[in-house]
């Protein structure tokens, strides 16, 4: 705001970045990150779901959402969420907003989990992540 131009890319999170450690220090520093995640209505519904399957029940949770909003709206932010609670499980509980996550699941604990990020921009159809690809006629 000192006359310096804002970066966009300072707000932009890739979560192969936060999967790879790599990214900025407000999505990678956990403390930090809770700090500044405001629990939206909709964050906090698909959180306490996602502690709810993790921990077995699966009477009124989806297996599967569809996360489907405009450029900016906050799904990578859900799905760095995501994979911050079930990375550190139980550890989590100290963080900003997740007792509010276990109260509206019902719950005592954050099941932790193994998370899998796919970067549809690191695969090659032909040779998997990352790969180079193959030459298919000779």
């Amino acid at each position: 705001m000192e006359g310096e131009s804002l970066d966009t890319s300072e707000f932009a999170v890739h979560l192969d970045h936060v999967r790879d450690g790599g990214a900025h220090p407000d999505y990678q520093d956990l403390k930090r990150f809770f700090e500044k995640t405001y629990l939206t209505k909709n964050l906090l519904e698909l959180a306490s779901q996602m502690v709810r399957r993790l921990g077995g029940d699966t009477e009124g949770t989806s297996a599967v959402f569809n996360l489907s909003t405009q450029f900016g709206r906050g799904k990578t932010h859900s799905l760095t969420l995501l994979y911050h609670l079930v990375r550190h499980g139980a550890e989590s509980h100290e963080w900003t907003g997740v007792s509010r996550i276990l109260s509206a699941a019902g719950g005592s604990t954050v099941p932790q989990g193994a998370a899998a990020v796919f970067v549809g921009t690191e695969f090659d159809s032909l040779t998997g992540r990352g790969g180079r690809r193959r030459r298919l006629f000779r």
